[in-house]
């Protein structure tokens, strides 16, 4: 248990009821966290929904079809929570070809359609706002992903009503993820300040964004694409400097329900 408090964020100390994967299990981990928290700045891929299966399969594709391939392990290490402008990058470099103009609508056509057939809510996240809205705590999205993507993703879940004109995308700063712009515009743009927010985030490049904004942060390894490496992704949350790191929505309505 040695490393694990090694590895462990800023705000939580001593061990965790988890078998020794870092992943938080007991409610009253999380409460502490919230004492001070007025606004709360949801990632959408991979913590509102559970779209990364579903995009990183297609990035594969995608990155084939314009002579980039990729395993999807790798796809998972560089892209996860990075914006379209990273995936447009690596194609340049590797085949010196810009397809700024052409990648998108590719990929969002065969992405969308699958987002049809396949995409969903993650397990108990209505409940964590139902219980953020009974507790007069603020919330947005705050995201890698296109406007014209988190509409679509909006759409198709039906979250859209929970987030109505509290919807951040990448589109509207400079400097995606693992800066911190997005973060800051969010809140700012919400009416607060970095010490008042709580970031939920899934990705390396998300908490490192988080961090650097200067707000706490809550790693989430729910999601589909870690099914087979929950324990490995929940060390390099904490080692990109996650507060704590959970697995379970339904336990952080319980632990924040009080």
């Amino acid at each position: 248990m040695a490393n694990e408090n090694k590895v462990r964020g800023n705000n939580v100390q001593g061990p965790t009821d988890d078998g020794g994967t870092g992943i938080v299990t007991s409610a009253s981990e999380i409460q502490g966290l919230f004492d001070a928290c007025r606004v709360v700045l949801f990632d959408c891929d991979g913590v509102l929904v559970n779209s990364e299966p579903i995009s990183l399969a297609t990035l594969v594709d995608v990155l084939e079809h314009f002579n980039a391939p990729l395993s999807l392990r790798d796809v998972s290490d560089r892209f996860t929570g990075r914006s379209s402008s990273a995936p447009i990058e690596y194609i340049k470099t590797q085949t010196g070809r810009d397809v700024s103009a052409e990648f998108k609508p590719y990929y969002y056509k065969m992405l969308f359609d699958r987002y049809d057939r396949d995409l969903t809510k993650i397990d108990g996240i209505e409940t964590v706002l139902t219980v953020l809205q009974a507790r007069d705590i603020a919330f947005c999205i705050s995201s890698s992903s296109s406007v014209e993507r988190l509409e679509k993703t909006m759409q198709v879940t039906g979250l859209g009503p929970w987030f109505d004109g509290r919807v951040y995308s990448a589109d509207f700063v400079e400097n995606g993820k693992p800066a911190p712009d997005l973060f800051l515009h969010a809140a700012n743009a919400m009416g607060y300040v970095p010490g008042d927010a709580i970031v939920i985030e899934d990705s390396v490049a998300g908490v490192t964004a988080a961090r650097a904004a200067g707000m706490k942060c809550i790693g989430f390894v729910g999601g589909g694409h870690y099914a087979d490496d929950r324990e490995g992704a929940s060390l390099r949350l904490y080692e990109a400097g996650a507060d704590i790191v959970i697995s379970d929505m339904s336990m952080l309505a319980q632990a924040i329900a009080v």
